[in-house]
């Protein structure tokens, strides 16, 4: 990943309607979890990670492997959390509680952008 593509990345997930969650699952089993759980999303692997979409095109979330190094978490979700009554947001509450037991106990700081 490049600076520029760095620089992407931190402005797209740092968002107010994005959330992290750090998962202990690595990026390619969080997207099987992903695709199990709602149909209908197309996943794209960009350099920022893999972004999930509806079939509109509206970004629900994005997955991508862990860059620091860390022994809990493997991998990252940024899931949209806003605005509440979109299709998109409803999706991604869908994905964020099918990914809950696979969340790592870290300090935000481990997953928060540099």
């Amino acid at each position: 990943m490049t600076d520029q593509d760095t620089q992407t990345a931190d402005r797209a997930f740092t968002d107010p309607e994005f959330a992290a969650l750090a998962l202990t699952v690595d990026d390619d089993d969080a997207l099987e979890k992903v695709h199990a759980t709602v149909k209908g999303l197309h996943a794209t692997p960009t350099p920022v990670g893999t972004k999930i979409r509806t079939t509109n095109g509206a970004l629900v979330a994005v997955v991508h492997a862990l860059q620091a190094e860390s022994d809990d978490v493997e991998s990252v979700l940024h899931y949209r959390t806003d605005p509440a009554a979109a299709l998109a947001t409803r999706k991604a509450r869908t994905l964020r509680r099918a990914l809950d037991s696979h969340e790592a106990d870290v300090d935000p700081d481990v997953i928060a952008p540099e």
